[in-house]
């Protein structure tokens, strides 16, 4: 059976609670296993590039996974790297880190690596515009107007109703909702 969402939490509250007082404030939840993963050294320079101003944890984390000696400054500035495909954007990079988080949300068994995979894949296509819209709507000035507001709370409401029809129809959906989601219930309770 898979480990259910608040077990999932525990279990990373306890790993956050093991980390290095000054470290543990700037970990969330969600990095907080690749940082317990880290050598003490890269922590420690970890530490070091966070007080000199790093915000972006999961490349860092991923620099000093693979070499525990890297810099602070090459992780405040990371060397860029030789481009092989086109350019991705860095909002779609945010996107697919957005759909990827998801991901592990719903399937905490799943590999961070698998769930970016997954993110990037065609078929995530239509749950990456989703984000990326929802991206858009917490950034626009109008969303505390008042018909802006209710229409918009309204079409969502439309949507999760339609998207839990869907769920009550296939038995499959159902039954991974039951056994992968219980966070799910969580939210609605």
């Amino acid at each position: 059976m898979s480990e259910t969402y608040q077990s999932k939490r525990e279990r990373r509250q306890r790993m956050l609670e093991a980390l290095h007082a000054e470290l543990r404030e700037h970990v969330s939840l969600r990095n907080v296993e690749a940082v317990a993963a880290l050598a003490p050294q890269a922590q420690t320079r970890l530490l070091e590039a966070i007080q000199a101003g790093l915000t972006r944890l999961p490349r860092a984390i991923e620099q000093l996974r693979k070499d525990p000696q890297t810099s602070v400054a090459d992780l405040l500035t990371p060397p860029s790297q030789i481009e092989v495909a086109p350019a991705i954007k860095p909002v779609q990079i945010a996107i697919a880190q957005t759909v990827a988080d998801q991901i592990q949300e719903c399937f905490p068994d799943m590999p961070r690596v698998s769930a970016e995979a997954l993110a990037e894949a065609e078929v995530m296509q239509v749950v990456r515009s989703v984000a990326e819209t929802h991206q858009q709507v917490f950034k626009s000035g109008h969303i505390k107007t008042d018909f802006v507001m209710l229409t918009l709370y309204g079409l969502m409401r439309q949507t999760l109703e339609q998207l839990e029809e869907i769920i009550e129809e296939s038995p499959a959906l159902r039954q991974a909702f039951e056994q992968t989601n219980e966070w799910r219930k969580e939210e609605t309770c």
